[in-house]
């Protein structure tokens, strides 16, 4: 999508792809699509601090390609690396060509094992909780 690199300018999707904490922060401040439970301000990051595991709000987020502890201990939110409404979500965004390896640059954050987002089945990037809410009182 961006210029190539000619003459140790980065362009503006090449520095996408090094910041990861700017991507996570669009991505929790993006709308929950087709939420059916009223959740806060109805952004991804407030539907993530509420829907913990089992939570209903859980199917909205995971039809979008995000899944709040992907198991009942675990410390980590798993996003999609590939996934149409992510695709969708990211499209106009500086991340339009892969926010996965902007994920993955996150203090923490590891490639996952394939899994499910609703109906897509793809790789998770395991990006820890704490960096989206915060660490525990």
């Amino acid at each position: 999508m961006g210029k190539a690199n000619t003459g140790g300018h980065l362009d503006r999707y090449e520095r996408a792809a090094l910041d990861g904490a700017g991507c996570l922060a669009f991505l929790l401040g993006s709308q929950v699509v087709d939420a059916a439970e009223t959740i806060e301000d109805g952004t991804i990051g407030a539907a993530i601090r509420c829907a913990g595991f089992g939570h209903p709000g859980q199917r909205s987020l995971r039809a979008m390609g995000v899944v709040v502890r992907p198991a009942p201990a675990s410390v980590f939110v798993a996003v999609a690396a590939a996934h149409p409404v992510l695709s969708r979500l990211f499209d106009n965004s500086d991340w339009c060509d892969g926010w996965a390896g902007a994920l993955m640059r996150l203090p923490g954050a590891h490639g996952g094992e394939r899994m499910s987002f609703g109906r897509v089945y793809a790789p998770a990037i395991l990006v820890p909780r704490v960096l989206i809410c915060g660490a525990p009182s």
